[in-house]
């Protein structure tokens, strides 16, 4: 069992029945205003600023994804593709319901239904072109963090095995921290930003674990080249930094912070997505670590079905778990959540008792893990009961499924960030 800090015990469960896709408006509510008549949608009047701002950060030449956005044929080339996943909610990748439904979320990089109304109308309209001279929408900047204070890097250049479709790898690195600190932001610095599909950092909860993970790595090969670790880290480590690309550095919520303890190596796992052409084989990614010695102590707390048990050949298994937090000391602020299953799954939902949701994932996707932070933290108190369900489908498996940090294994969790 993973050992976490008294208040990680929060919420240890595993929830009921998922929903379907909801259709998502602006999120202010209203309704999309359509072009005036007889009013053409083109390239660079409609479709650009759009591309610039939502997709480009990915879709860039030597980005992560396999093609580019930058120009006008580049857009003509995938432009039903693109109506597609943007009328299905697919891209730009946001997993969880925004719709106010079940919350919404300071982090939401979704379009809003009039956005996702010029992707089709420009491709109804024959995907036209417009005026090259329309000024160039400003690129999208990141904010910077105001200070870095540790850095966090790969020990060595790592090769990529590009024998693998995913290559999944963890990497034990040294903090040089020397007092325990809290961390209170970071930023991802991808070393090959065409493969470096997502990256968290685990943060060990004890020195038996790093040990652990140290064994892992040598027993690999090369001391330093890290090892195999689909799903997780192997190890009893909960994640203190979650990036995917276009995520920008990450500050935690209201000076609350994660603690770092004195000299504790960190567990760095990157996946590389080797579906990209032409790509650079070799990655030394880095993190910067913002911290503080005044942060209101923040913790992780833990809901989790452990017991999973599917049978294989079925398009559709809902596990569930009610979970009472009467063993809660004080009334808790939830302020971000952050779900994870493996690739059976299709939905994970959290609800309390009285019925207000917590988080809906309606069409979960593995290669998309990110975190969820609330527009407004969600109070929980020892007297509520909150329940977790996972949707999976077993359909191309030929033997039960069961939990575990495996390729062919399962999880259905989701972490909670907590402060009191």
């Amino acid at each position: 069992m993973h050992r976490f800090h008294p208040l990680a015990l929060l919420v240890l469960l595993a929830l009921p029945g998922c929903q379907e896709q909801l259709d998502v408006l602006r999120p202010d509510g209203s309704t999309p205003t359509p072009p005036p008549p007889g009013a053409e949608t083109t390239y660079y009047e409609d479709l650009r600023p759009i591309l610039v701002e939502q997709c480009v950060t990915c879709h860039v030449r030597g980005g992560i994804a396999p093609f580019d956005l930058e120009t006008y044929d580049a857009a003509v080339e995938v432009g039903e593709r693109m109506r597609e996943v943007t009328r299905d909610r697919i891209m730009p990748p946001f997993l969880a319901d925004n719709s106010g439904s079940c919350q919404t979320f300071s982090n939401y990089r979704g379009l809003s239904q009039e956005e996702i109304d010029v992707f089709a109308r420009w491709v109804d309209d024959g995907m036209l072109e417009g005026d090259p001279a329309t000024p160039e929408p400003a690129p999208v900047e990141f904010p910077t963090l105001p200070h870095v204070d540790v850095t966090l890097e790969m020990p060595m250049a790592y090769a990529v095995d590009q024998g693998l479709d995913d290559d999944y790898r963890c990497f034990v690195v040294d903090p040089g921290t020397t007092e325990d600190t809290f961390v209170t932001g970071y930023d991802v610095h991808p070393g090959n930003a065409q493969r470096v599909h997502h990256l968290i950092v685990y943060n060990p909860v004890d020195e038996a674990a790093v040990t652990q993970a140290r064994d892992l790595d040598a027993a690999d090969g090369v001391v330093g080249d890290g090892y195999p670790c689909f799903g997780g880290p192997r190890v009893t480590a909960p994640p203190l930094v979650l990036w995917a690309p276009g995520t920008g550095p990450t500050r935690f919520p209201r000076g609350t912070g994660l603690q770092l303890a004195a000299g504790r190596a960190q567990i760095i796992q990157v996946h590389y997505n080797n579906l990209v052409p032409d790509a650079p084989g070799e990655d030394r990614s880095t993190v910067d670590l913002m911290t503080s010695s005044s942060a209101s102590p923040a913790y992780l707390g833990l809901l989790a079905d452990t017991d999973l048990l599917l049978p294989p050949r079925r398009g559709s298994i809902t596990q569930s778990r009610t979970v009472s937090l009467s063993y809660l000391p004080t009334s808790v602020r939830v302020w971000g959540q952050f779900p994870h299953m493996h690739t059976l799954g299709r939905s994970l939902r959290v609800e309390l008792e009285s019925g207000e949701c917590l988080i809906d994932v309606p069409r979960w996707d593995f290669n998309w893990q990110l975190v969820y932070w609330y527009d407004q933290p969600i109070t929980l108190s020892p007297s509520d009961r909150a329940t977790l369900s996972c949707t999976f489908d077993t359909t191309e498996r030929d033997d039960t499924t069961t939990w575990g940090d495996g390729t062919l294994d399962e999880m259905c969790l989701s972490f909670f960030y907590v402060s009191l």
